[in-house]
Formats: C-alpha cells, structure tokens, sequence
C-alpha cells in the first residue's frame, strides 16, 4: 500500500456478494479452469469498491491480481478515500476517485500482463467500466477469455446498465458470447443497502452509530450508498451533525414553516397520520405532522423531484397534506381525477422509492421525503385544502376523526365548528390511538377560554389519552392544572361544569392509580364520587375507587361492591366486573376459596374483551388464584388469554403482565430459572400496573431465597418495600412479604426469630388464613417452625386457621393438602403426613411433606426408612432447584453418618472470581457481608471447619490473604 494511501472503509451490506466472489475463487482454485462473474451495476451502488475488496481477498489468498482497478506497487489494491462512490466520475474515472486507464486501455493492459504469468500460477482479473471500452476492444477481450479458459483465472467484469452515460449495447452483446463457452454467472445485484448495513455506513460517515432522525434521513435517500454518502456530506458540511453521548443525531433547531431540523420522526399511524406532541400554525411539529428536515437534504430531494412529471408532482403534494398512509380515493377525490388517471403517477412514485403500497393504503417511503414534499406547499395553500380535505371526510363514517387530524392545523380560536369536530374526534380516536387523541385535545384546549365546559372535558380526553397512552405523570399534571384554572374562577361553578370537573378528577384519579399512588387516587376518585351526590357516579371514578380501596386496605370499596352488586341492573358492565373482582378478593381473604374463584370465573366471563385501561382484571387475580390452588394448566390457559393485546396500550402490557402473571405459575411448579426471567421483565413495569406487580418482587425474593441467595432476597424485600410503601395500610401483598420475612429471618437466625417475625400476624385469624393461603407449602413450614422455636400456641393457630379452611372449602385439594400437612405436623402422625404427601400437587410441598416425614420416622427410630426419605427430599429439592432445602437434607443425613455427593465437575480458570465452585463463591459472599465462619456455616448447612477450608481455596484463587481484601474485592 502506498505511503500516502488511506486505510480502506469496510465494505457494508455486500457479504452475499463477497460470498459468491468468495465461492468462485474456490471453485477456480479446485477446477484450475476460468469462470466468469459479470457485475452489472450502475453508478453509486459501489462496484468499484467491491472490485477492490476482491481484489484484496484475492491478493491474500495467494492469487495474482491484474486488471483495471487501482493497485499498489505489490499488487494489492490501492486505497481509497474513505468517500469512495461519493462523486460521479467521467468516462475514465472509477468510483475510488482514481483515474484510470479508459475500458480499451485497461483490457490491452491486462492481455500484456496475462501474456508474461506463468500459466499455472492462480489469477483474478477485475475489469471496471466496460460500456467505457470499444467494440473492437470488447471482443479481444471475449476473444481472449476463451482463449485461456484452461488456466485457473477469475474473471470479474464490470460495467453499468442502460441509462448511464456510455453505450450500453456492445457491452452485453460481447459479454454475451461467453455464455456457454466456460461457467459464467451475474454477480447478486447490488440494491440498496439493507437496514444494519445502511446504519453501519452513516456511522462511518458520521463517526458514531446513528439516532432515529438521522437513520430516517439516510433511508429517504438510500438508493445507492454514494447517495447516503453525499448526503452525510452535505451534512456535515452544513454543520447538521453531532455526536451526543455516542449516538449521531441531526442537530435540532427550531421548527417553522420552512425547512428546518428536526428531533426525530414521529410514528406513522392507521388513521393516515403521524404522532406528535403539540400543534403549531403552519406545518411546526404536531399532530400528524413529520418534523422538519436539514436544508440540505430539502435541497436533495426537490433536486431529485424536478425528473418527476408534473401529474405525478402534484398528486405527491396533495398526498402530502392528506397524511401518511392515504386512501388513494381520497387522493383522487382531491385531485378531481377519476383513478385510472390516478394511476400513471402512482406507478411513477411507487416505481421510483417516493411511495411504498399497502394493502388498501398508500404511504410515503420515509417521514423526511413526505416533509418535503410538505413544505412544498406554500401555507396559505395548504390551509385551503386541509379544509376541502376535511370537508370531503367528514360525510364519511370515520369521518370525524380524519376532518379533525385536518382541521387541528388550521383552526383558529373561535372556529366554533371546527374546534367542535376535533374536541369530537379527539374523544373517537382515544379507543385506538390515544396518543393522538391527547394531542388533539391539547391543540383544541389551547384555542378555548379558560373556564369553559367544553375545554374542561377537553381536558379529561387528554388525560385519558395520555394515561392510555402510558405517559400518566404528564396526564395528572395537566388534570391538576386545569381544575386549578377553574377554581380560580370567582363565580360559583353552573351545575354542567361542575359536573365535567368532576369527570376530570375521575380520569386523574386513574392515573394517579398507574403512576402507583393508591392513596391519591383513592382520594381523588372519592372527591369525584362526592360532587356528583345525587346524579349517576361517574363509570371511572367507581372502578378507580374499588381498585384503590383494594390496593389501600379500605373496606368501603367492599361495602361498594357489594351495594353494585345487589343492584346489577342499574351498572355498566365495567362496573359490574370491577365489583365482581372486588368482592372475589374478600371471598379470598374470608378463607372462602372456591367461592372467590368461581367469582372471578363470573367476572371473566361478563368481561367480554377487557377495557383497554383495566386496573382490575379478573383474569389477573384468577391467575394468581388457580396457581394457588395448584390448578396449573387452567391458570396457564388465563395467563396465555391475557397475553393477547387488546388495546392501544397493549405494547406495555403484552410482555409486562403476562411476565408477572407467568412468574408465580413458574414457581409453583419448580421451575426457578423461568420464574426469574419473567419476574424480572415484570419489574420494569413502572408502578403502571400497581395491583400484581408487587408480585414480581416476591416471586425473585423467593427465588433467590430457595437457592440460598439471602442477601439478594433481602435486597428483592427491601425494593419492594421501596416501589409499593405500605404506609400505615395493609396492601394485599403484607401477608406474603411478611411470610417471606419469616422464612428469611429462619435462613439468617432461627425458628425463633422467624417466629417474632410472625407474632403480628398470628393474632388476628382473618391475616393468617391469607399468609398460609400464599403457598401450600406454607402452612406446613409455619407449623414446622412453631415447634422448633416452641411456640405452640402460632403452631396452634396454624391449625385452627387451615382447619377453617377445610371446613368452608371442601371440594379444593390444595387446601385439603395444606390443612392436613398442618394437623400432622402438629400431632406427630406419620401416617396423615404420608396421605399429606399424597393430597399435594405442589412439588415444593411434596418435598417439605416428604422431610417432615422423615423427621417423625426419625423421632419413633426407624432411621432407614428416614433415610430413604431423606434421600428422596433432597433429590426433589435439588430437581427444583432449591439448592438450599437440598443443603439443609444433606446436613442431616450427614449427622446420620451418610454422606452425599453434591458437587459436579466443570472446567474453570486457575484463578480469578470465575475459578470458584459454587460453594466457595456462596462462602465468599458470606463472609464479604460481613459473617462469621459460624454463621456462615449455620446458613450453608456445614462445619465452620467446612467453611474456614473453603475460604482459604477463596484466598489462594482470588489472590488475597484476609477478610479485608475480600470484601474490599467484592465491593469494586
């Protein structure tokens, strides 16, 4: 390579043309015959610089390179400039900016050079720009690839298609006489750059990986990567581009009605629009408008504009102001044109990138080339059509809501008709695109004087849109500031606006309820319920009310529930449900199982599709019920329904709530690393789906509890607590935080402590039957831990409390099984014990009855039976992967004097955290927390002499010598 060359740019988005390249130099190599790859491409679409790599990966695999494509004094090829393809080049100039020989030169140039290589020796010839060369010169050419078809040589020839500058013919006709002489194949054609490619090249260009808008600007103009390149140029140049925190954007500035930049393009929509945030007049950024573009790339694309036909022009700017997607009939009512004369400037836009065809639609190709085409419109113009347009559409049956996308860039305050059918269209677009549907009635609120009903319920709909929309701190925002504005008001309120004010609280109190603040929206549906004494409750504020009441520990959402329910008939169905749900919930706390399922049952069947913004779903809490009851396959069945979206806000709620819904279900039937998969992805919900995601939380404390993982548990509780603060409520999750608080404080301390921890519960009946109905496991353990901390009378209540649940639930096995666990444990019998055992579906609770078995085996002295036993709890425990039960076995088998082997072998470094078994890396989080060897020991189930060994392997391997150094380690 020269010394003033530069390194060469990575080939993008031509790996399945370098592997055909690549595969032909083989078969030369194996055949040690000639064969032929013709390359057809016109200029731009870097054939020049895919010559050039091949000529590289030849050169590196030993093959001599001849032909005219630049190269180097060692015959490798020469650089290029890094823009290579950027420019057009003149006859005799290639692609990389060098100049070379013209077409007849460089194939009298190769035929001398063939003439002096030893016949044997591997060769490819690369030849660019054929339809440069003479007839005369073309057919030596084919004369002389015949002439050495024996001799192992790749022949790359190159050269553009019609419509180029040169003759196009003579080319094809010589080339063609090769067919059928010696193999001969096309090259794959070089189309636009696919879609990581084409961001690979703007980050090259722009030296950082590009952002949406830039992306989005590189797409409109990606028909060769010369012109994504010319357009990175341009850019740079102009000063549009910047790095900010390792991503490429286009600077952003200020939108007007001309060309400008732009933060980013909106999303398209099914109702022929794009999203946005606000309306401006003329085409600023807004509701259905793309944003502004770069100067520069304005200039490109009305450059390339002028070759259109002016039919096709004008139909594009009628498009343009109709939205993106269109219906084609609106575009031909707008022009006046019948659609057989439509369809000349269709097929000329499709055919050249500006329009893509759906299925009843037709939409521009990228967001930047529809603003353009925009901003081509003069204002005063645009204007006048946005209102035929809307005029046209609003006969129509979804013609509300397509006018208003119109008419919300043009009218003025005191447009009463106008402003009419946006507030209108606003409200029909919330069921299915609330995004829009806020932005709308935010645009028509600003138009309005304060104080008014009609900007009031305006409101209300942008709120409900942006709650829907998941966006609910902005929605109580604009809901606080606008009963504000009307409370400033000095006049009593009238009767209707007092009425739309409290509309207004109910959709904030929703909200409130998705931002995660139970006892504000409890508040705030309650207010709305009070100003509307004596007229009918608002449908929102109700539901909002029983969710909160639920949430909050408030009982009057029960006495509400109950009241809606004696009188069915005068409540909607949402009403109906939420009510439903509501008083299954206090079946459930009542000890009333099967009761509460077959509530929720009915609730689920009269909610015939789900209300987009449901806060309690039945299907929900039947999920969470059936996995309780150990009714596994019809929980999975609810929990697969409830995957399904069903809304505009479905994006959220399709991977959240299933996820939090499918991690118990995973627990209870042992599969531990599922259920932390879907626990976590319930995690990031947001405090937007309050009522179940505390359950993600538990389930990963369980989960890491199970596996011995203590810290972590601790640190699962303690964000928990943190997301959902319990204040001085008791929220439906106390009894099994309190639960695992218990078991937690066992695995640390002892019985005892786990005992202390449950005294606050074990007092008051109705609490505890809802802590041993979290697990049917939980019982048992609650019993088991009573007698070791002697504490007969919690063991006592236990049992009370699962014996009242046999009572009220006779025909459900998994209480049948908790209850009967319970009894045995307490009175000693081996034998219910074993029928215990059989009752319970729940693996992790046939592994407890199957201990606790052995232990009363134990205690009458029959140790091999207990043994066996014993062998069976930890196979189950370790099967499930609860390495920390299967640990506590162990230990005890180990005092019967049986030893059990529980390591595997694995392939691990010498040194370094990665090289410690697991047992040393358990030991060594130990002790970094601060433990002693003693009570590491007690929570590993082995001798401090066990883990005084371990911690010296940790010492050796980590390369420290104290406590100190192992936990400043830790902490790095």
């Amino acid at each position: 390579m020269g010394p003033h060359a530069r390194p060469l740019p990575q080939v993008r988005g031509r790996e399945q043309q370098l592997a055909q390249i690549g595969a032909n130099l083989r078969d030369v190599t194996g055949a040690r015959r000639s064969r032929v790859l013709l390359v057809e491409a016109a200029s731009g679409t870097g054939k020049t610089r895919l010559l050039l790599e091949a000529a590289g990966i030849a050169a590196r695999n030993g093959f001599t390179v001849v032909g005219g494509v630049a190269a180097g004094h060692d015959g490798a090829p020469r650089a290029s400039p890094a823009a290579a393809g950027a420019h057009p080049h003149p006859p005799g100039t290639a692609e990389d900016g060098f100049h070379h020989p013209t077409g007849s030169l460089a194939i009298e140039a190769a035929r001398a050079r063939l003439r002096t290589d030893a016949e044997h020796h591997r060769t490819v010839v690369a030849l660019d720009d054929l339809h440069l060369a003479d007839p005369p010169a073309l057919s030596a050419l084919c004369d002389l690839v015949i002439a050495l078809g024996g001799r192992p040589i790749l022949w790359l020839l190159a050269f553009a298609p019609d419509g180029d500058a040169a003759p196009y013919q003579p080319v094809k006709t010589c080339l063609g006489r090769l067919r059928g002489r010696l193999p001969t194949e096309p090259l794959r054609e070089l189309g636009p750059l696919p879609g990581e490619a084409l961001a690979q090249l703007v980050a090259d260009c722009a030296g950082a990986a590009p952002g949406p808008t830039l992306l989005a600007l590189a797409e409109s103009v990606n028909t060769t990567p010369r012109a994504v390149i010319e357009l990175m140029r341009a850019l740079a140049e102009d000063g549009d581009l910047q790095v900010v925190d390792g991503i490429s954007r286009v600077r952003t500035g200020p939108p007007g009605p001309g060309p400008g930049v732009g933060a980013g393009p909106g999303t398209g929509t099914g109702t022929g629009v794009g999203t946005g945030v606000g309306v401006g007049p003329g085409r600023g950024t807004g509701v259905g408008l793309p944003n502004p573009v770069p100067k520069r790339f304005s200039m490109l694309m009305r450059r390339e504009f002028r070759s259109l036909s002016a039919p096709t022009m004008k139909a594009l700017r009628l498009a343009a102001v109709l939205g993106s997607p269109f219906a084609p009939e609106d575009l031909s009512a707008m022009l006046g044109e019948a659609p057989v004369g439509l369809l000349a400037a269709v097929d000329e836009a499709v055919g050249r990138g500006l329009l893509v065809c759906g299925r009843h639609d037709l939409a521009f190709r990228s967001e930047p080339i529809w603003r353009v085409l925009l901003d081509s419109v003069p204002l005063p113009m645009c204007a006048l059509l946005r209102r035929q347009a809307a005029g046209m559409l609003l006969p129509r049956p979804d013609g509300i809501e397509r006018a208003a996308l119109q008419l919300v860039h043009v009218a003025q305050p005191g447009d009463a008709e106008e402003l009419d059918v946006i507030a209108e269209g606003a409200h029909r677009l919330l069921a299915t695109d609330p995004s829009t549907a806020a932005s709308l009635a935010t645009r028509c609120m600003e138009l309005l004087t304060p104080g008014r009903s009609e900007r009031v319920r305006l409101a209300r709909t942008a709120v409900e849109g942006l709650t829907r929309a998941g966006d609910p701190g902005r929605a109580i925002t604009l809901a606080k500031d606008t009963i504000d504005e009307v409370a400033r008001l000095e006049a009593p309120l009238s009767a209707p606006l007092a009425t739309d004010v409290a509309g207004l609280r109910a959709s904030m109190s929703t909200a409130l309820l998705r931002l995660g603040n139970a006892r504000m929206a409890h508040r705030a549906a309650g207010d709305a319920l009070a100003a509307q004494a004596g007229g009918p409750p608002q449908q929102e504020a109700v539901i909002t009310h029983l969710a909160a009441s639920y949430l909050t520990g408030d009982s009057t959402g029960i006495q509400r529930a109950q009241k809606i329910l004696s009188a069915p008939g005068r409540h909607v169905q949402a009403v109906r449900v939420g009510a439903l749900t509501v008083h299954s919930l206090d079946q459930w706390r009542e000890g009333r199982v099967g009761d509460a399922v077959e509530t929720l049952r009915k609730a689920v069947a009269l909610d015939h599709g789900g209300e987009s913004t449901q806060l309690l779903d039945p299907r929900w809490f039947l999920a969470f019920a059936l996995t309780r009851t150990d009714e596994y396959d019809e929980a999975a069945a609810v929990v697969e329904y409830s995957a399904r979206p069903t809304g505009p806000d479905a994006g959220r709620t399709a991977a959240a709530v299933p996820a939090v819904l499918r991690a118990p279900l995973h627990l209870a039937q042992g599969r531990l690393d599922e259920a932390e998969e879907a626990a976590r992805i319930g995690v990031a919900t947001d405090g937007l789906y309050v009522p179940i995601a505390p359950q993600a939380w538990l389930v990963l404390a369980t989960v890491a509890l199970r596996r011995g993982a203590l810290t972590e548990a601790e640190a699962h509780i303690k964000d928990l607590d943190e997301s959902f603060p319990q204040d001085d409520a008791s929220p439906p999750w106390w009894p099994a935080r309190l639960l695992l608080n218990a078991q937690l404080a066992e695995a640390q301390v002892d019985a005892r402590a786990a005992m202390d921890v449950l005294m606050e519960i074990a007092a008051h009946a109705g609490a505890l039957r809802e802590l041993v109905l979290e697990d049917p496991a939980a019982a048992g353990w609650c019993v088991r831990s009573a007698l070791a901390a002697d504490r007969p009378g919690i063991a006592q209540a236990v049992v009370e409390t699962t014996e009242y649940l046999r009572t009220h639930n006779q025909h459900v096995p998994a209480v049948l099984a908790a209850a009967t666990h319970a009894r045995a444990l307490a009175e000693g019998d081996a034998d219910a014990l074993a029928q215990a055992g059989r009752l319970h579906r729940n693996p992790w609770a046939r592994a407890a009855v199957t201990e606790d078995h052995a232990g009363l085996l134990l205690d009458r002295g029959d140790h091999e039976a207990a043994i066996s036993r014993l062998d069976r709890a930890m196979g189950a425990y370790g099967a499930l992967g609860g390495e920390r039960d299967a640990a506590r076995v162990r230990a005890r088998l180990r005092l019967l004097g049986v030893r059990r082997r529980h390591w595997t072998q694995a392939k691990r470094p010498v040194s370094g955290w990665e090289s410690l078994t697991k047992t040393e890396r358990k030991v060594a989080e130990l002790v970094a927390c601060g433990l002693t060897n003693q009570q590491a020991a007690r929570r590993l189930f082995i001798s401090p002499h066990t883990v005084g060994f371990h911690l010296r392997q940790v010492y050796r391997k980590m390369g420290i010598r104290s406590r100190a150094a192992l936990i400043r380690l830790r902490t790095q």
